[in-house]
């Protein structure tokens, strides 16, 4: 493949990444909720689709990682802010909780992604905090599960899930995921296929990312207690 043409594919999906999260924007206050929650879907594998590119063909750059920053403030920031916000109004939340609340969720998600670009770069390390994309489709995944979770008590999951998003709690990036034991990719299946059971095929995606998000709290707690276990033997 040309060198032109792999430096320019990975910025090619960033770009078409802010475009669709864009157009969500656009399309909420006709609202069409359902059509900006898919394009913001959408987005995130147009994310994931950058890396993967930019990886693959030795193509990461500063210019990349700084386009890609804007895209993820743009398409998992500000466009599932306001889908929050309007979601929140529809249910009766008042109007000031609904604002402070939205607003939570996209500060939390540009102080992280400041945090992550000043964080060397390095591949084999775990996200601190919860990514944005992550957090982001969480929260619009939980939409789609029959709408139970849009209520009046979403406000306190939106502020969770910003809450994780700014937090120590180390999180798994894709290469550890497909790197975890044939045993654990089982059990994940089997709690994934009993949800389905129990709730509906709705609520696969959301338990899917849940177990992610609480993944963060549940790692650095084993860590914490496995550092704690360790430095009892060294004193023993």
């Amino acid at each position: 493949m040309p060198r032109q043409l792999s430096a320019v594919l990975p910025s090619t999906a960033t770009l078409s990444s802010i475009m669709v999260g864009v157009l969500a924007i656009m399309v909420l206050p006709d609202g069409k909720f359902l059509l900006a929650a898919s394009l913001i879907l959408l987005g995130s594998i147009l994310d994931v689709l950058d890396g993967q590119l930019a990886e693959r063909l030795d193509a990461v750059s500063d210019l990349g990682k700084e386009l890609d920053s804007l895209a993820d403030v743009i398409t998992f920031g500000v466009a599932p802010t306001i889908l929050v916000y309007h979601l929140l109004l529809i249910v009766g939340v008042d109007s000031y909780i609904a604002i402070l609340t939205s607003l939570a969720f996209v500060l939390a998600g540009a102080f992280r992604l400041a945090r992550f670009n000043t964080i060397p770069s390095d591949r084999s390390a775990y996200f601190k905090g919860m990514p944005i994309p992550m957090a982001s489709v969480l929260l619009i995944t939980a939409t789609f599960w029959q709408h139970w979770i849009i209520n009046v008590w979403w406000t306190v999951a939106v502020i969770a899930v910003s809450f994780l998003m700014i937090s120590p709690y180390s999180y798994f990036k894709s290469k550890h995921i497909f790197a975890l034991p044939p045993v654990v990719w089982v059990g994940v299946v089997a709690v994934m296929l009993s949800v389905w059971l129990g709730a509906g095929w709705q609520a696969v995606p959301f338990g899917i990312f849940l177990l992610y998000a609480v993944s963060g709290p549940v790692l650095s707690l084993y860590g914490g207690v496995r550092q704690r276990l360790s430095q009892a033997k060294k004193f023993s």
